[in-house]
């Protein structure tokens, strides 16, 4: 009887609600205590701790009413609301003052969060379809769908890996498979992150030599060399640019990665059995965190993940066209959110108005147009300023994504000299737009926050 209850704490429904009382314990202490003063100003004040009560609690709200289906409106919006709150709680505070680290983890959580949520509630609104019955048995809660973020349209087919003898129903990988991948990431990781210093090291060399951004928003100096001819950005500027979105390419890529390797290493411990153990019973499963049949599901998930899924990044400099650089090159993690989210909302609520074209177009609008408004909440959340450049640089690309495809809509196969000069182009419109990306980031980023061995050498020894 012990031992069952000491297993019970360890289920899926504990890991939620102990920390979810604690935060909510922690929040109304802080309520009752707190002077009058606290309050007069809105949002209050709050200490670190409190804040992060503050923050964690509509999530962990979320993920406890999420462990059975949505069968009511009431239910479908109250889990609205708290998606609202989770997105809304940074937000509000925008122009405090926090720790840089506490602030953009709780930026960053609040957009790969809120996205998943809403994506979640759309997927999960059964009480539209109560005689469904198939839907209710397929019902995933929140915490388990981490592990359906990029679905299977995204996964390499088995016939393009057939080197790795894998495939998306496959059997378990042999032990020299996983040892062989957990190597190739750990080594792609040591060379990435000599880049990324190194990147980092000639960044903060840059800055040190006063090249300074333009605080006029880009889209209006572009109108201002249209109109009058001043050059938008100089070669100098532009080199701190590329430079700049290697760094965050180069940092993305890395975090995968490491995502990437402790997933090996989990797989290889706690999930791959080997003719020796194989009638190993899971501690996952003991101690009751995993049924059988999440533990059978996550474990495909994850052979799914190694060994049969594309790479955040798939080399988006060799893009010839913008459908290739959005769609199979960039930011893959979060391609499907901008399709559900913006995509497909927008073309339905266009359809019956227009032509399929039209609504297509729209829907294209729509996806980027998602895409704009997660990275103006970046901007604005983190640095307390807006300019509207990245609205600028996604729904222009969003045009030219629409003009390119009604131009160079051509079913025959491109000749290698077509496709150079295709690329050549979609470099140029990149260079072009970058600025809107990164002008932003670059006027209010702290050099002297970034944590890395590169920064502390500059610091330390050049005196920067």
């Amino acid at each position: 009887m012990l031992l069952d209850s000491q297993y019970n704490i360890f289920t899926k429904s504990n890991l939620v609600y102990i920390p979810l009382s604690i935060t909510i314990a922690h929040t109304l202490n802080f309520i009752v205590n707190s002077p009058l003063s606290t309050w007069k100003e809105f949002p209050p004040r709050l200490p670190n701790s409190v804040y992060s009560s503050l923050f964690l609690t509509p999530l962990l709200l979320f993920m406890s009413l999420t462990f059975e289906p949505i069968q009511t409106r009431k239910r479908f919006y109250t889990l609205l609301s708290l998606a609202l709150l989770v997105v809304l709680i940074p937000l509000s505070y925008h122009g405090r003052e926090y720790p840089p680290p506490l602030k953009n983890a709780f930026v960053a959580i609040a957009v790969f969060h809120g996205l998943k949520m809403f994506l979640f509630l759309k997927f999960n609104r059964v009480y539209l379809n109560q005689k469904n019955s198939e839907q209710n048995k397929e019902f995933k809660s929140y915490i388990l769908t981490f592990f359906n973020w990029r679905p299977n349209s995204y996964i390499i087919p088995p016939i393009a890996n057939e080197k790795e003898n894998l495939s998306i129903n496959n059997n378990s990988p042999t032990t020299s498979q996983i040892n062989k991948k957990l190597i190739n990431r750990l080594m792609i990781f040591i060379a990435k992150y000599l880049i990324f210093e190194f990147s980092i090291f000639t960044l903060i060399i840059s800055t040190k030599c006063k090249l300074e951004v333009s605080e006029k928003a880009y889209q209006i100096r572009l109108v201002e060399f249209i109109t009058s001819g001043i050059p938008p950005f100089t070669l100098s500027s532009m080199r701190l640019y590329l430079n700049f979105i290697g760094i965050m390419y180069l940092w993305l890529s890395l975090n995968y990665d490491f995502i990437t390797i402790i997933v090996s290493i989990i797989f290889r411990f706690f999930f791959h059995s080997t003719p020796e153990n194989n009638n190993y019973k899971s501690i996952l499963i003991q101690s009751g965190l995993l049924t059988p049949s999440e533990y059978v599901s996550l474990k495909e998930w994850i052979i799914t993940f190694l060994f049969n899924t594309k790479h955040l990044f798939s080399e988006p400099w060799m893009s010839s066209s913008p459908r290739d650089f959005w769609s199979t090159r960039w930011q893959l993690l979060i391609n499907e959110g901008l399709k559900e989210l913006g995509y497909y909302p927008v073309k339905n609520l266009f359809t019956p108005i227009f032509s399929k074209k039209i609504a297509n177009i729209m829907g294209v609008l729509g996806a980027f147009g998602v895409s704009a408004l997660l990275h103006e909440y970046l901007i604005i959340a983190n640095f307390n300023v807006w300019t509207g450049e990245q609205f600028f640089f996604f729904m222009m690309h969003g045009v030219i994504f629409i003009l390119w495809e009604a131009i160079f809509n051509n079913k025959s196969e491109d000749t290698k000299i077509t496709k150079f000069l295709k690329w050549f182009l979609l470099l140029n419109i990149n260079l072009i737009l970058l600025p809107g990306l990164i002008e932003p980031s670059l006027r209010n980023f702290k050099f002297s926050d970034i944590s890395s061995v590169s920064s502390y050498f500059a610091k330390e020894y050049l005196k920067f």
